[in-house]
């Protein structure tokens, strides 16, 4: 699976549904989710998480932070 990243001054922004839970995983808040007309969902994170963010798979609770935060962004996607 390709990640497709895209940063502005404003927003980081993927459309990868794994990317985008692993970040607010790691505490970063989601901004706000737009569907494409294709179906697909961008994510929109602060700017200034792409040069604070390193990534840590280290411990149980990430991992489990992680797939909590996977389960609620499809539920999400799935309400737009």
């Amino acid at each position: 699976m390709t990640t497709r990243l895209a940063h502005s001054t404003e927003y980081h922004i993927t459309t990868d549904l794994s990317c985008a839970a692993f970040l607010m995983a790691r505490g970063h808040p989601l901004l706000r989710v737009e569907r494409q007309p294709n179906g697909r969902c961008v994510f929109y994170f602060p700017a200034q998480l792409a040069t604070r963010h390193k990534a840590s798979t280290r411990g149980s609770g990430a991992a489990r932070a992680f797939a909590n935060a996977l389960r609620d962004l499809k539920t999400l996607t799935r309400e737009l």
